[in-house]
């Protein structure tokens, strides 16, 4: 029988320049391609905080430099100290611009550090795109990090994904929640404080006893009020009222009142007996 002119396989494939190339290789993540001013404005996007500084900083020390310099070498040593002292303390002691610089510098690094979750978790399309951060805002217990999600992303590619931002955000938690209107929009909570913690509330219905000590609260009326009566002796009184009536014949007949009486007995507990002395407690 004539040979087989199918020669075998060697498990290589030879490819360009004598290169081995794998046949069974699979890219999972893919990347569209960005043009050059589309890559720039995003980085822009990205990064405009962080320029703007830089930007302020730059013109203040090109404008402004040899002016400031000019006037702290005029000053004695004792008023520049001075100047340094008080410029500090309104850095540091709790005023407008002292906060909206905190709420700004953190909502710059929450951003960063979804984005940077982001990428790590694969929460990507197949085009290989993050969904885009909207915009970050600051509230009383964190940043509000709002989220549009990308054509092949919904709510629920963040599903059980809470810790993972929270710790990635250094936050207590992390809260994520859908938009009621637009389902592409998804709103992430980054709590990092409790407003409640550090306030000691004093409900109004305990104005009398609050300030008081534990043994005196102990002694109060309302404490007296909710124990045990005190056991007290008294006879039971079985009362009647009888009044003659008429009836359609001439004749009178006696009218009889049953009435309940309350009897205490030596251990502390009420009886009921009826009108003829009998104890009706347990049917009452």
């Amino acid at each position: 029988m004539p040979k087989s002119t199918r020669k075998r396989s060697t498990g290589r494939v030879s490819g360009r320049r004598g290169r081995g190339t794998a046949t069974s290789a699979v890219e999972t993540i893919t990347r569209p391609q960005q043009t050059l001013p589309v890559i720039i404005l995003l980085t822009f996007w990205r990064w405009r905080w962080e320029l703007l500084v830089l930007a302020l900083v730059g013109y203040i020390v090109l404008a402004h430099g040899a002016a400031i310099t000019g006037y702290f070498e005029s000053n004695p040593l004792w008023l520049n100290a001075l100047l340094i002292i008080v410029l500090s303390g309104w850095i540091f002691t709790d005023n407008l611009v002292r906060r909206f610089v905190r709420n700004r510098m953190w909502c710059v690094i929450t951003r960063h550090r979804v984005r940077a979750c982001l990428t790590e978790m694969r929460t990507l399309n197949w085009s290989g795109n993050l969904p885009f951060i909207v915009g970050c805002l600051s509230t009383k217990t964190g940043q509000v990090v709002w989220l549009f999600m990308r054509p092949g992303l919904s709510a629920e590619d963040l599903e059980n994904k809470a810790e993972t931002l929270a710790s990635a955000c250094w936050a207590r938690t992390a809260n994520i929640t859908r938009s009621t209107r637009n389902a592409a929009l998804v709103r992430i909570d980054i709590d990092r404080r409790d407003p409640l913690s550090k306030q000691h509330i004093v409900s109004p219905l305990l104005n009398d006893t609050s300030d008081m000590p534990e043994q005196a609260v102990a002694d109060d009326a309302v404490m007296a009020f909710l124990g045990p009566d005190p056991a007290n002796e008294t006879p039971a009184v079985d009362s009647t009222d009888s009044r003659p009536a008429k009836t359609g014949s001439g004749e009178t007949r006696t009218k009889t009142a049953k009435t309940k009486t309350t009897a205490a007995v030596n251990d502390g507990t009420s009886v009921i007996l009826g009108a003829n002395g009998e104890d009706v407690s347990d049917y009452v």
